[in-house]
């Protein structure tokens, strides 16, 4: 095995071994250091070679330096970058994880075999190894608080999916309780000690959710619409604030596209209302990952039914992350023929809630989904759309 390979599975095996963030990794370097110095200096002898001028003299290396007060100059400005690789690396691997379906042997059930027994059932009776009931969990997130994660079980502090803003929970279960409610859990996080809280405040002013006055698509037809955030320079925004958003959203948080499809189909004697929505966002795209953030819901027999009067089967949330070819695949596809796209490589589910009204959908997607712009030039169009229906009809 040659230095750099002996390097790279030394990392990769360190990150494995136990979730690391940033001060974790350096503590565990740290501790090594007195209890295997050998590994540790020989990591740090391969890296030093490869060090660049653009890696030294960061203002985080001067705090993360600090844990290593024994070593020279050269060999803690080397340590902080093994920290930094070994906290990125176990923060992927540990981030595909959660989106292994539910089994005995994960953490959470290892510690509480009943919470098991908590998951959502299908109507087949299976269970869905995505989602737990959420009422068999504490959490209580409070208002304007989008990454709290907390929940309590049995004394035992365990979080949501990273992935879900905990304003759509909050906003669910203000309206209609937990019975309906089922939630992601990461299989992977448990601790006696509570999580410190985040300071993090987000103001959320949900559009009017009057949008629609009937669903008018006809049986075994679709509906669809795509909308892309223009890559204007800093130049071309500045002056004009709605283009500055726009910019904001697409340089800051990666975001490409909005697909939405809606479609009517008879089973039966019933006619079967689907919805989906995706987001598709390049903010993970350093790692490797497209991210889609998606929405789907159903209703039946709601054709040419009053908008605010239909009420869903189901509504919910899921993370889709493409990777390797499959970026590039979803990119050039789209929601909006109707047809089968490209499958995610990892995916699952954040919350699903039954028996909500399908007015929900605009509070609810403005809250998930990263895009202000997007989202309000999609309700635009959707109204002007649906209005020119029903002046048809009259």
């Amino acid at each position: 095995m040659d230095d750099l390979e002996f390097y790279e599975k030394s990392i990769q095996k360190i990150a494995e071994s136990q979730r690391l963030d940033l001060i974790n990794a350096a503590t565990y370097l740290q501790n090594q250091l007195v209890n295997d110095p050998n590994i540790i200096m020989r990591l740090i002898t391969i890296r030093r070679q490869l060090l660049t001028k653009e890696e030294v003299g960061t203002g985080l290396e001067y705090y993360i330096r600090a844990f290593f007060p024994q070593q020279t100059e050269e060999e803690q400005s080397t340590l902080v970058r093994i920290s930094l690789e070994i906290s990125d690396a176990s923060r992927i691997f540990y981030q595909y994880l959660s989106f292994n379906e539910y089994h005995p042997s994960q953490p959470i059930f290892q510690h509480h075999p009943d919470l098991f027994g908590k998951l959502r059932r299908k109507s087949s009776g299976n269970p869905d190894l995505e989602l737990l009931r959420l009422d068999a969990v504490a959490f209580d997130p409070p208002l304007n608080s989008p990454k709290y994660r907390t929940c309590k079980y049995k004394g035992s502090f365990l979080l949501t999916a990273s992935y879900l803003n905990a304003m759509v929970p909050y906003f669910l279960i203000h309206k209609y309780g937990t019975e309906h409610l089922y939630i992601r859990l990461d299989p992977y996080c448990i601790s006696k000690n509570e999580p410190p809280p985040l300071v993090e405040e987000e103001f959320v002013q949900p559009p009017n959710p009057h949008w629609i006055e009937r669903l008018l698509i006809y049986p075994n037809q679709h509906e669809g619409s795509e909308l892309f955030l223009p890559s204007y320079t800093i130049e071309e925004a500045a002056g004009d604030d709605w283009k500055y958003q726009q910019w904001f959203e697409y340089c800051r948080y990666g975001i490409r596209k909005l697909q939405v499809v809606a479609t009517m189909k008879n089973e039966g004697s019933k006619k079967h209302f689907s919805m989906s929505l995706e987001e598709l966002s390049e903010e993970e795209i350093e790692d490797g990952n497209l991210i889609g953030r998606m929405i789907h819901l159903d209703a039946i027999d709601s054709y040419d039914m009053p908008f605010e009067k239909v009420r869903l089967n189901h509504l919910d949330l899921a993370i889709n992350v493409y990777r390797g070819n499959s970026i590039q695949e979803r990119m050039n596809s789209t929601l909006t023929s109707g047809k089968r796209i490209t499958d995610a490589t990892y995916r699952t589910h954040l919350i699903r809630a039954d028996n909500i009204m399908f007015s929900d959908l605009l509070e609810i997607a403005h809250i998930f989904f990263k895009s202000k712009t997007m989202v309000k030039e999609w309700i635009d169009y959707q109204f002007q759309f649906f209005a020119k229906g029903a002046e048809n009809d009259s």
